[in-house]
């Protein structure tokens, strides 16, 4: 296959070869293509919008990406790319997604453009707009073409940014990463072999085109590989899951997949319209990733869609971050996902033991290191190697560690910068996320800021919130939050909501004994307090993740929105 140093020589190359052929088809909530654009349509398009930033830019300017899911999404982004200006992808604001926030964006990366819609720009007219800020209003540009003739394109170089990254904030405060051109061409090499992707993968995707997941698995992988990318609004699967799926069947997709909670979120649908018409024979890398991959999720999911063509084989769960522009580990394509059974006691205090007893659990491998990629488990008080079937710090070393975040040169230094006594010629990415790896399969039980540890032992929330909300049907998915806090002695505090459908006829009492008796039972751990909450008050961030941090600081202020008041009482 062609080697490429730029995604815009993806672009030009198949632009050439099949001028015609589809790059992306972006769907209505009906599945009906809405929009197309065909490789040489797009190539003109944004090298247009390129020209059009070149008039107001200089190479390496900032520029926000604030654009609802569509196809002007992928003209700007390439646009940019073509004029070597930064993309900075954003989510729209909105009530749960602070002006605050963006406002504290645009003071990190002090960005020389904002690229929107008119309802968009529209909606910051409210808002102090920096005088220093140009906006380029996408859907007003139709009938206003430049003139033929202008500045010639710039010659990149592949250690330039692309892009910048800022992540969903779900630890921690939003921070830059800075990704380059050649982080996100080895990235895609490493995915189009992972996955085994050619011209004819087809893939299909929902996640949204700011989330590293969407724009460099959905957009820039089928841009690679020269394939067609069917894309869908977000808003259409969190309505209606099982529409991601009829597209995957209507379109004959390759690939496609998400977070975890999507997969539970299928299961719950097919639940309530069972009779559904689906073909998913042609699915063979339904990868799961960016949050906890559960077992229980992975053998329901297929037990659930096996009637319709799912092989076992096709479930593909994966790890990574935006640190590492997208992908570091995954499983073998056309083998099941591999799991492990440990010991809870023992993982409790970081080792690991393997059996089969009755309290042990199971953990789903997210699968080997993709190749040009180092992974090594680390103490992350001493920096020292682990020693194998020990639990550690995630440490990654690769061509597509990203640069370092946006004007943080300390934070930069900390995360990206460290070394091994035993390697020293790699420098490895801090990732935070706590795992081993057994037998080469990479395991992930948790994050670090985020671990619990009562009485010297580690209880992991991802585990505990899993307890919480399968311990009675009025307690919704994925909507949970343990947290510990400190008063004589660390508490654990677990925070939950409550499904819409349950608002009138729930029994307080009754569901917090349940939770209680499941976390007690499942984790060996005694919750100090429990609190319900109305439906829709859990924060999340624009993809999904809950945002442990922010909702521990909402308890400890108080300002937590409780179902019917004081839902319980103390343990």
């Amino acid at each position: 296959m062609q080697q490429f140093q730029f995604m815009i020589d993806c672009l030009d190359s198949h632009s050439e070869r099949y001028p015609e052929k589809a790059a992306y088809i972006f769907l209505s909530e009906k599945l009906l293509p809405e929009k197309t654009l065909t490789f040489a349509q797009l190539r003109g398009e944004a090298r247009q919008f390129a020209r059009r930033l070149m008039n107001t830019t200089q190479p390496g300017d900032r520029a926000l990406l604030i654009l609802p899911a569509g196809l002007d999404f992928i003209i700007a982004f390439f646009g940019c790319l073509y004029a070597g200006v930064v993309a900075v992808p954003l989510p729209q604001p909105n009530k749960r997604r602070s002006q605050r926030t963006l406002q504290g964006i645009i003071d990190d990366c002090s960005p020389r453009l904002v690229i929107t819609h008119k309802a968009l720009d529209n909606s910051f007219q409210d808002q102090h707009k920096p005088e220093t800020l140009s906006w380029i209003e996408m859907d007003a540009l139709m009938d206003d073409q430049l003139p033929a003739g202008g500045p010639d394109y710039p010659v990149l170089d592949d250690q330039d940014l692309a892009f910048i990254q800022y992540t969903s904030g779900s630890t921690s405060s939003p921070k830059g990463v800075m990704v380059t051109h050649a982080n996100i061409i080895a990235n895609q090499t490493m995915i189009r072999q992972a996955f085994g992707h050619d011209e004819m993968s087809c893939v299909v995707g929902w996640v949204p085109h700011y989330h590293d997941q969407g724009l460099i698995g959905n957009i820039l992988q089928p841009m690679f590989v020269g394939a067609t990318s069917i894309l869908m609004s977000p808003v259409t699967f969190m309505r209606w899951p099982l529409r991601w799926l009829q597209a995957i069947s209507l379109y004959q997709a390759h690939s496609s997949g998400g977070p975890n909670f999507a997969f539970e979120a299928c299961i719950a649908a097919l639940e309530r319209k069972p009779h559904v018409a689906l073909d998913l024979s042609t699915w063979k890398i339904a990868f799961n990733g960016a949050e906890p991959v559960r077992h229980e999720t992975l053998n329901r999911f297929q037990a659930a869609f096996a009637r319709f063509g799912l092989q076992r084989e096709a479930i593909y769960p994966c790890y990574g971050l935006a640190e590492c522009t997208l992908q570091a580990t995954g499983g073998v394509k056309g083998e099941a996902p591999v799991m492990l059974s440990v010991n809870t006691q023992a993982l409790c205090y970081g080792n690991i033991l393997l059996s089969d007893s009755g309290s042990c659990q199971t953990l789903v491998s997210s699968g080997r290191a993709l190749p040009g990629t180092q992974i090594s488990i680390v103490e992350p008080l001493t920096g020292k190697a682990c020693a194998p079937l020990e639990v550690g710090e995630v440490w990654i070393a690769g061509p597509h560690i990203a640069k370092g975040y946006w004007n943080q040169p300390a934070l930069t230094l900390d995360v990206f910068a460290n070394g091994l006594s035993d390697d020293i010629q790699r420098s490895y990415l801090r990732t935070g996320d706590l795992g081993f790896i057994h037998q080469g399969e990479l395991y992930i039980t948790g994050r670090i800021k985020d671990t619990i540890v009562i009485r010297g032992k580690n209880y992991y929330p991802h585990d505990i919130e899993h307890s919480v909300f399968t311990a009675h049907d009025s307690l919704e998915h994925s909507a949970c939050a343990a947290f510990s806090v400190i008063g004589t002695e660390e508490k654990l505090i677990v925070v939950q909501e409550v499904r819409r459908a349950w608002r009138k006829k729930i029994v307080l009492d009754e569901v917090v004994s349940m939770i209680r008796q499941a976390v007690v039972l499942n984790n060996e751990v005694t919750p100090h307090d429990i609190v319900l909450l109305m439906p829709g008050k859990l924060l999340k961030t624009s993809s999904g993740k809950v945002m442990r941090h922010a909702i521990r600081s909402q308890y400890l202020d108080n300002t937590l929105e409780r179902w019917l008041g004081e839902c319980c009482s103390s343990a």
